[in-house]
């Protein structure tokens, strides 16, 4: 054969392409344009009308030239098979295909049919039957004359066969190639061979004369006539088969041998009986069948022949028997019963006549009477193999049956085996009126699942007497086991699919729901099904789909049901619904998620829709075990599919290990919660990446779910057994998974359960939302910082997080727009909280939440309305874990919830972006809940303290700005500033700070809706304007007086394109430009010449030069942010948070701006929040008892407003003023702060890195270069150094001390301090409140690095320090003298100098107070010393000798040179004159001594032997490295100490210290003279150094001592 596939050649126009090679007939030699000529003349002669419509000579001259091409050469015998690209005109590509082979019958049939078989449209077919003359070779000489007789000698009569086809793939046309080809073999083996079979049927027919079966005469004469029938063309041979049977049928081992095979059949594996190839074609009872007497077998072949008509094959073995009768030979003829022999009477076939005959007879019905011609009419009717295949009893039933039908048309069936056991047939009769496709289509359905087959062939009659009919060939596995029963049983599956539907129906709801419930429903519901509807479920299945409906109230419900699927290995899973259908987009994705694979769907609706709507799936499961236990299956998905519909629960992959790892759904969602806080983390593995290591090990999968339950589950008895046990199990499986990635993720989950202290996860009937408390530190790979505790919060409506930096904190929550990591947001917030959150009693703390159902935006009602609810359901997640108290203080753990953690009741959050407005819903919630704080858990609600209305955030703002400017020389309450900002007049801090002086000239100013342009402002105009708009709901800058701008000024929206700029606008921003797009505008005003930049509005504006946007993590500014080496503003003020970078502030500080921090700046808001919190918990203690009534707690709550805002205020003022203190230090502190910022990395997890905070190597350049740390700097120092000291004094019984009462009593406004003093002594936070009061005021006045310095230099604890400072400040009057120099009309530099001189003062007597008070208390402190102090009195000032008297006159020189009032100049000498008072007092009350002549006897030692002098020179050395400091605080210490021991050793208990002192000094004299001596020699020679003192107080101690 010669195959001529030239699929892959470039497509050729049918329209254009001229025969042969393209070219016109002109350019070809004269015999080739003739033979052309002549086959084109050939092709479209005998050409049908449709064939040839739309094409022209020049597609006809193109078909003929292909056609020429084909048939050009063709060896003998063998065919061509020629297929190609066709384009025509470029609009639809087909494929043409030529057959040229010797002219045979069934070419053109078979050929088209094996085109069609393979899925492919045949659009043209011509085929002529041509002679042509060939050569030896087979190559075409020209085209013979035909006169339709015989070809003539030397001609060969061909049939050429040409179609134009559908393009299909490459891999489809060498698929059609080889199909044809077999076609075309099987009709020339079956052509060829036709005489021989004849021959052999006819040898057959012969045999049974010679050797008859054991059989009746009359019975073989019958089977011969029907064989003879056969040949007389009443049976078309394709393929025949002789099989010789030596030896007994019954042996197992006797094996058939052929001895002629001919036409298809010479194919020994022909699969002539099932239809695929193989050793088990051949059918089980075919032996059985064999050896009986009947001689014939008549049946129908699995196998489709491929010669003329393309069905089954018809079948004919007939039997071959010797002399004895017994069977000894087969031979089987293969065919098809010709058109003819079909349509012939039954009467007139043998056999079939004998059949139909002997029915007749035994019915006994008359021919002439009504029920004989109905029988004979039936008869006649039938389809012939079932008239040739079905036994006598069987066609009786049938005919029976089918006489009823006559009568009385309705659904009827009929069924019987085929006797080889390869299939049933099964006849369906239905009233012609009742039938359609559907019917059709569901029958088959039924048939196919009630026999667990499929349908092979079916066939529709529709007749005239009423009825139609529908013959059905089901393939099975074993047809012989099919019996009566099952025939009647499908029968009335045939019934309850078309009539008596409703009846059963009715039934079906009567078992399923009871009598009143199923008459209503049949009455609502029965005629509501459509017929296909009906066509492919049962009255059952019907009554269950209604009884699913009827439990949906509204259209928002849905309904799943599962059930096995009439399908082997899938599954049937339907949903419900009310209203409108679910879309397939919607379900699909869901059952996908699943690990379902939808194979079909079919829509329903019950009364077009109003009744509900049905999807009907049939799906794929991952694994056919499943379908083991469908119950179990349905009761695992049915409620986890309805939520996902619902959206009660997540659509994703997750949902796949319900199936996969056979999860509880809420398994999954524990599962899912894990993998979103991970991701949450920074853990990059996306959803599928998580769940499909999930599905690789489904024991570890479901292990890592028990230790979860052996964690958390209320009913475990031994925990910790538990807990090992399933650990070890996880990691014995981790042992065998080879993926690095598969092995982290299940590692992090563990690490997470691990991590986790407590969840909701088991509380009775399930959680709102799940919640997990989780111990930050131990879980692995968590950015920097490291809270100290988190919860995370996991539902389909809401994620949310909380991050605490410790036991006691607060800070808002915040609505988040960033779903994938708004942690990373709340880290960088709780980073800030937690510096902010210094000068309040709680640490930082921050939350967030993501609502993820969020309605669009532009319903801004349902949208804010979703994310209220959000907040609520975040809200009550995180109270489901948290500790409750009982008003006596006892705990009260949270209810179905196994906590691993110490009782943990501090839980209070705040408004933040997107929340302003909740503090009452979270309150709400929180007295819902029982909550111990009750209104104090969320500040700021309705009876809380309006932070926009109190303007305090702002105002604590201002206070810097104030300090700034005070610092420069300028008043701006009074001196007028230019001023820029970020921010609206209806906002809280921009609002509120800019009416907060009436000097301020506005000139620009952006919020994300308008800019407002003011180059020349008249300020008190604007002023006034301000507090219009500031009064005006919701105002904008649109609704400012535009009369009242300055020339050339405006409002212009951000939505404009471009914005012109005015001259006067031009010289304000420094440009030259004509016009700016609005970011371009924003930038110009963030870089613009003022005062003072105002931050009051969300976002990050100013990044440093050497950071990137991203950097800034505010992607939406990402347009507008400027370098802070730009801004040249003289200050900033950040009453917004994070309105800078830290490198932009540090940045900007180092080229001379004025900044702070924002925790700095707006401080007040979070400390005023603490307050009311603070506040309400004393009082809502009193309200408890009684003693307080609600209305008049929330009236005495408003009457304290101011109050409450100066304690708030006062905090600011001291926080600006310790930085400026620390600020004055200038590079001469930078050796002080960087062993500062060392202790503080190791004592309070100070982090330079996320800090900004320099190394020590550029902190050492800093320092040679004369550069101090800028104020940012200084100002998370100052953060770390109060959080240091809180953690310390928080634990220490320094709180305890009653000398701090009047500092608890202090931080609660002066309405309290007398009438609920006693609640506030008993405050539950009593040490908390008291730690960080002393921590603030320590570090605000005594300095940022001095407590820690005294606790290196002296080896002290950090709480004895405290306690010195408490003793000191009460000593020696510190706090007076603070409150005379905070009131003193001075310049700043003044203050500051008398401060600074203050602390000199404060930590040289706490010093002695730490060295000398051996641990004492305070409270034990002040009263062992105060006694002397007060004897000293004023008498210390003539005490003293030349030597101290002289530091203390220049002392007061300096101060009094600087402009410091004579009374402050006199209170800072006073406390220097009286170093070593500590000392004195102390020995004094020890040794019962007079503490004048004590104090005498001291001075006097140091005036004579120089240790005055020595001490003083040690004071004043200036330590160059920490090291250098020890040894000079050593060398100060030690010139007072020489000479308390002396006194304590010379002076006897109760003695005159004078006068031991004179005895001794008349005996020691020498030993003073000789440090005298020294003293004298190192004052004289000039440079004065450490090492020359030390050497002193070496001299001095062994000579003294």
């Amino acid at each position: 054969m010669l195959v001529q596939n030239v699929a892959g050649a470039r497509e050729v126009s049918a329209s254009s392409r001229s025969p042969g090679k393209g070219a016109d007939l002109q350019d070809q030699p004269a015999e080739q344009a003739a033979t052309l000529a002549a086959l084109t003349a050939r092709l479209f002669a005998t050409a049908l009308p449709g064939e040839v419509e739309e094409l022209d000579e020049a597609a006809r001259a193109a078909i003929a030239g292909f056609m020429a091409e084909a048939a050009a050469a063709r060896p003998a015998d063998a065919p061509v098979i020629r297929l190609e690209p066709l384009a025509e005109g470029g609009r639809e590509r087909r494929l043409r295909l030529a057959i040229i082979g010797e002219d045979r019958p069934f070419l053109v049939d078979s050929t088209a049919a094996a085109v069609t078989a393979a899925g492919i449209d045949i659009h043209r077919l011509l085929h002529p039957i041509i002679d042509v003359n060939r050569d030896a070779a087979g190559s075409l000489l020209g085209i013979a004359a035909n006169d339709g007789k015989a070809p003539a000698p030397g001609s060969i009569r061909e049939s050429m066969i040409y179609m134009e086809i559908d393009q299909v793939a490459p891999k489809a046309r060498a698929a059609l190639v080889e199909s044809l080809a077999a076609v075309l073999a099987d009709v020339r083996a079956a052509v060829t061979d036709w005489p021989a079979m004849l021959a052999l049927l006819k040898e057959s027919i012969r045999a049974l004369a010679d050797n008859p079966p054991p059989l009746a005469p009359h019975r073989t004469a019958e089977a011969m006539a029907f064989l003879e029938w056969l040949a007389a063309d009443n049976f078309t041979l394709l393929g025949a088969r002789r099989y010789q049977l030596t030896g007994d049928l019954d042996d197992a081992g006797l094996v058939p041998e052929s001895d002629v095979a001919l036409g298809i059949l010479r194919d020994p594996d022909y699969p002539v009986w099932t239809g695929r190839r193989g050793d088990a074609d051949t059918p089980r009872a075919l032996k059985a069948l064999l050896a009986s007497s009947e001689p014939l077998l008549i049946t129908r072949a699995g196998a489709v022949v491929s010669v003329h008509r393309r069905v089954n094959g018809d079948l004919v073995a007939v039997k071959g028997f010797d002399r004895d009768g017994r069977v000894i030979s087969e031979t089987r003829f293969i065919g098809l019963y010709t058109s003819a022999a079909l349509n012939s009477s039954p009467r007139q076939v043998p056999l079939l006549r004998r059949k139909v005959g002997e029915i007749i007879d035994t019915l006994g019905f008359g021919t002439s009477g009504h029920s004989g011609k109905a029988l004979v009419h039936v008869l006649e009717s039938f389809p012939r193999m079932e008239l040739f295949e079905a036994s006598p009893a069987e066609l009786k039933a049938m005919a029976l049956g089918l006489l009823s039908l006559l009568d009385r048309p309705r659904p009827k069936l009929f069924a019987r085996p085929d006797p080889f056991g390869r299939f049933v047939s099964v006849l369906v009769y239905v009233p012609r009126d009742l039938y359609t496709s559907r019917l059709r289509e569901a029958a088959g359905q039924m048939l196919a699942q009630e026999l667990k087959g499929s349908i092979a062939r079916y066939e529709v009659e529709l007749r005239e007497e009423g009825l139609a009919r529908v013959h059905y060939v089901v393939d099975v596995a074993d047809a012989a086991a099919f019996s009566a029963d099952q025939a009647a049983a499908l029968d009335r599956r045939l019934r309850q699919l078309v009539r008596g539907w409703e009846e059963d129906l009715e039934a079906a709801l009567l078992d399923a729901a009871g009598p009143a419930r199923a008459a209503r429903l049949a009455l609502s519901h029965g005629r509501a099904f459509s017929t296909s509807y009906r066509a492919q479920h049962t009255p059952a299945e019907a009554a269950a789909d209604v009884l699913a409906l009827a439990d949906l109230s509204d259209e928002s419900q849905r309904a799943v049901r599962i059930m096995p699927a009439p399908v082997p290995d899938q599954l049937r899973l339907k949903l419900y619904r009310l209203g409108p259908i679910i879309p397939l987009s919607e379900a699909v994705p869901v059952l996908e998620n699943f690990g379902l694979k939808v194979i079909e769907e079919y829509p329903f609706d019950l009364a077009d829709g109003r009744l509900g709507r049905i999807n009907d799936f049939m799906c794929e499961v991952p694994d056919t075990a499943l379908l083991n236990d469908i119950p179990a299956l349905a009761a695992r998905l049915e409620p986890a599919l309805v939520e996902v519909l619902l959206g009660t629960r997540e659509n994703d992959g997750f949902n796949a290990l319900i199936t996969a790892c056979g999860l509880a759904a809420r398994d999954a969602s524990l599962l899912r919660a894990w993998f979103r806080y991970l991701r949450q983390t920074g853990v990059t593995y996306g959803v599928m990446t998580v769940v499909d290591a999930l599905k690789r090990y489904p024991a570890i999968t479901a292990d890592l779910v028990a230790l979860f339950s052996a964690r958390f589950a209320p009913d475990v008895a031994d925990r910790a057994a538990a807990e090992s046990a399933v650990l070890a199990r996880i990691e014995q499986g981790l042992a065998g998974v080879s993926s690095i990635d598969d092995d982290r993720i299940f590692r992090l989950y563990r690490a997470a359960m691990l991590a986790t202290l407590r969840t909701n996860f088991f509380v009775p009937g399930g959680p709102e939302a799940m919640a997990f408390k989780i111990d930050s530190a131990r879980m692995p790979g968590l950015p920097s910082p490291i809270p100290y505790r988190e919860i995370w919060v996991f539902s389909p409506r809401v994620e949310g997080i909380h991050l605490r930096g410790g036991p006691i904190a607060r800070g808002g929550l915040r609505w988040s727009d960033r779903r994938d990591d708004f942690r990373t947001e709340v880290l960088g917030l709780v980073k800030a909280q937690k510096v902010k959150n210094t000068v309040i009693v709680p640490t930082g703390a921050k939350g967030g939440f993501y609502p993820k159902q969020l309605p669009p935006a532009a319903d801004r009602d349902a949208w804010l309305a979703e994310g209220t609810e959000a907040y609520r359901v975040f809200i009550r997640a995180l109270l489901s874990v948290t500790d409750n108290l009982a008003p006596d203080g006892s705990v009260i753990p949270p209810e179905g919830v196994v906590c691993h953690d110490a009782p943990d009741p501090y839980l209070v959050v705040a408004a933040d972006k997107g929340t302003a407005t909740f503090s009452d819903t979270a309150n709400a919630i929180a007295q819902d809940h029982g909550f111990w704080l009750g209104d104090a858990f969320a500040s700021g609600g309705g009876n809380g303290y309006d932070h926009k209305a109190m303007g305090i955030t702002a105002k604590g703002g201002w206070i810097s700005v104030q300090r700034h400017f005070r610092e420069m020389g300028i008043d701006v309450q009074a001196e007028t500033v230019r001023v820029a900002g970020v921010g609206d007049m209806s906002g809280d801090v921009f609002g509120n700070g800019m009416l907060l002086s009436p000097a301020i000239a506005l000139v620009a100013a952006f919020d994300h809706r308008h800019i407002f342009l003011d180059p020349a402002p008249d300020v008190a105009r604007a002023f006034t304007e301000r507090q219009r708009l500031f009064a005006l709901p919701r105002s904008s800058w649109d609704d400012y007086d535009k009369a009242l701008i300055s020339k050339g000024g405006g409002v212009f929206p951000r939505s404009l394109k471009t914005i012109p700029l005015s001259p006067e606008v031009q010289a304000m921003l420094g440009l030259s430009a004509d016009s700016l797009a609005p970011a371009e505008l924003i930038s110009a005003i963030l870089m613009i010449q003022a005062d003072l930049l105002w931050f009051g509005g969300i976002g990050t504006y100013v990044k440093a030069s050497a950071e990137s946007h991203a950097d800034a993590g505010d992607r939406a500014n990402d347009a507008v942010r400027v370098d802070a080496r730009d801004v040249r503003a003289r200050v900033i003020g950040e009453g917004a948070n994070l309105g800078l970078t830290q490198a932009a502030r540090i940045e900007f500080a180092r080229i001379g701006g004025r900044i702070n921090t924002d925790f700095i700046d707006n401080s007040a808001g979070v400390d005023c929040s603490d307050h009311e919190v603070n506040i309400k918990i004393a009082l809502n203690g009193e309200v408890t008892a009684g003693r307080l009534a609600q209305a008049d707690r929330d009236a005495l709550l408003k009457a304290m407003t101011d109050d409450v805002a100066t304690l708030v205020l006062r905090d600011n003022r001291l926080q600006t003023q310790a930085l400026s203190l620390a600020e004055q230090g200038g590079a001469a502190a930078v050796p002080a702060f960087q062993r500062l910022i060392q202790t503080l990395e190791g004592r309070a997890g100070l982090d330079r890195r996320v800090e900004g905070l320099p190394s020590d190597d550029v902190l050492a350049q800093r320092a040679a270069a004369g550069e101090g740390l800028t104020r940012p700097e200084l100002a998370v120092v100052m953060a770390y150094a109060k959080m240091a000291a809180y953690d310390v004094l928080v634990t220490s019984d320094v709180v305890d001390d009653p000398r701090l009462e009047p500092d608890l009593i202090a931080a609660f406004p002066a309405a309290m301090q007398e009438t609920h003093r006693d609640a506030i002594l008993h405050h539950r936070l009593r040490r908390e409140l008291v730690a960080t009061k002393l921590a603030n005021e320590l570090i605000n006045r005594a300095g940022f690095a001095a407590p820690f310095e005294l606790a290196e230099e002296l080896g002290a604890r950090l709480a004895d320090v405290a306690s010195a400072f408490v003793a000191a400040r009460d000593l020696f009057g510190f706090a007076d003298l603070w409150q005379a120099i905070d009131g003193a009309d001075v310049p700043a530099v003044v203050a500051l100098a008398l401060h600074r001189d203050a602390q000199a003062v404060l930590r040289t007597q706490m010093a002695d107070l730490v060295r000398l008070g051996a641990g004492r208390s305070a409270s034990a402190l002040v009263g062992a010393i105060a006694p002397g102090l007060k004897a000293l009195g004023s008498r210390i000032e003539h005490l003293v000798k030349a030597e101290v008297r002289g530091q203390l006159d220049r002392m007061a020189a300096r101060l009094t040179g600087s402009g410091a009032p004579a009374a402050l100049v006199k209170a800072i000498v006073h406390i220097e004159a009286l170093d070593g008072a500590v000392g004195v007092a102390l020995l004094c009350a020890e040794r019962r001594l007079d503490v004048a002549a004590t104090a005498q006897a001291y001075t006097q030692l140091g005036e004579l032997s120089g240790l005055d002098w020595a001490r003083g020179a040690a004071t004043a050395l200036n330590p160059a490295d920490p090291w250098e400091r020890l040894l000079t605080a050593s060398l100060v210490r030690d010139f007072e100490q020489i000479r308390l021991d002396l006194l304590r050793r010379i002076v006897p208990e109760g003695g005159h210290p004078l006068a031991a002192l004179a005895g001794w000094l008349e005996a020691n004299g020498a030993r003073v003279n000789r440090i005298a001596g020294s003293c004298a020699r190192a004052r004289d020679g000039g440079s004065i150094s450490a090492a020359m003192l030390a050497h002193i107080a070496g001299q001095a101690r062994a000579a003294l001592s």
